[in-house]
């Protein structure tokens, strides 16, 4: 500010408390500072007191956006995008599994979904919540699971339950060696415990092999008994199948059906109503990218295969042929952990087929632990 009046234009200023800092007088030259908006009115009264303003600098948010107003369209695209960035990080867009091995991650993609988490949903712990108590109710196939919701990411962590689970049984915990089976003993290892068992003796399923319990009278101790009882057993199965069946079989018929998935909602990519009546589906799913990262979009393929029903009559020879291979399917699949010693077989006649019998001799460890609080 120049002129002669400027003390009397700043005290003005002052009364009508428009904004003023930072005033200092420097050669007959007065500087201040102001706002934008206030400038007009300075500006106006000092032409009342003969005082010249002039702009010596500009600084703030405003006079950095100001080259950009004759380029509105740049403008509304950076709120926008800003908007969209934090809009999308309220929602959940990927979702890694970890800890399955049998169950596969696009299974468990699809039984989150079934539960109502999926990609899309609010990046919130309700959802998470509720989708790990329904999956843990519904599920016997998953033992205990942990949803984690980190941004726009969530982290599955998973354990699967194993087939023909046993509880293992802590190192510190007193425990006694039971049969698991009911068979005649051929060999004994004990590492810890008191043997009550002999090599020859015959041993009944859930009997006492090696107690937990160590010493005599006064010095009576508990133990953790750990042992190896290897015993001769059998194991009795029967399978049966009928001469005349009916089975599906490959129409040679297929279609796919496309679905986009955005936002949790699923968009049909294919017209029309398909019957899905006596088909069998396998499906896919595809993340989509963009230069290299993964967006909130998805397409799931679906291919239907037609199978028909065709009535099968085989020979007596067919059928035996047929038994066999379930029964060294179940030898494969169930007695894998024991030694096969003898296998008899026998076929009889039923009612429109064939019954097979087999007694499996085998030999293995029988060896269980359980917790003495238990018996």
């Amino acid at each position: 500010m120049i002129g002669a009046y400027c003390e009397d234009c700043i005290n003005e200023l002052i009364s009508r408390k428009i904004p003023l800092r930072d005033i200092r007088n420097s050669g007959n030259v007065i500087y201040a500072g102001t706002s934008v908006f206030a400038y007009p009115q300075i500006a106006k009264l000092s032409r009342r007191y003969g005082v010249r303003v002039r702009v010596t600098e500009k600084r703030g948010v405003y006079f950095h956006l100001s080259p950009f107003r004759k380029r509105p369209g740049l403008v509304l695209g950076t709120f926008v995008s800003a908007a969209l960035v934090l809009t999308l990080r309220m929602f959940v867009w990927h979702i890694d599994i970890h800890g399955n091995s049998e169950l596969t991650s696009d299974y468990m993609l699809k039984v989150l979904e079934n539960y109502g988490f999926t990609a899309g949903v609010l990046a919130n712990d309700t959802d998470a919540l509720n989708a790990e108590r329904n999956i843990m109710l519904s599920s016997d196939k998953i033992r205990w699971i942990n949803i984690e919701v980190n941004g726009s990411r969530a982290d599955v962590y998973m354990s699967e339950t194993p087939d023909n689970e046993t509880e293992p049984v802590d190192l510190m915990t007193p425990c006694n060696i039971v049969a698991a089976r009911s068979g005649v003993i051929t060999e004994t290892n004990v590492t810890s415990g008191k043997l009550v068992c002999e090599k020859g003796s015959g041993a009944a399923e859930g009997s006492v092999l090696v107690s937990g319990f160590v010493g005599s009278g006064e010095s009576l101790i508990l133990v953790h008994a750990d042992a190896e009882i290897i015993a001769d057993f059998t194991e009795n199965v029967s399978f049966s199948m009928d001469y005349t069946t009916v089975e599906k079989v490959p129409s040679g018929e297929s279609f796919t059906r496309r679905q986009l998935m955005i936002l949790g909602i699923v968009v049909p990519l294919d017209a029309g109503d398909i019957s899905t009546e006596n088909t069998v589906c396998t499906e896919t799913t595809e993340q989509m990218r963009l230069f290299g990262f993964d967006i909130p979009l998805k397409v799931r393929t679906e291919t239907y295969t037609g199978y028909r029903d065709v009535t099968v009559t085989r020979s007596p020879d067919d059928v035996r042929r047929l038994l066999g291979q379930q029964l060294e399917q179940y030898i494969r699949s169930f007695l894998n952990g024991y030694e096969v010693l003898d296998t008899v077989t026998e076929y009889s006649e039923i009612n429109g087929g064939l019954e097979l019998k087999a007694t499996i001799k085998l030999r293995g460890d029988i060896a269980v632990k359980k917790p003495i609080y238990e018996h």
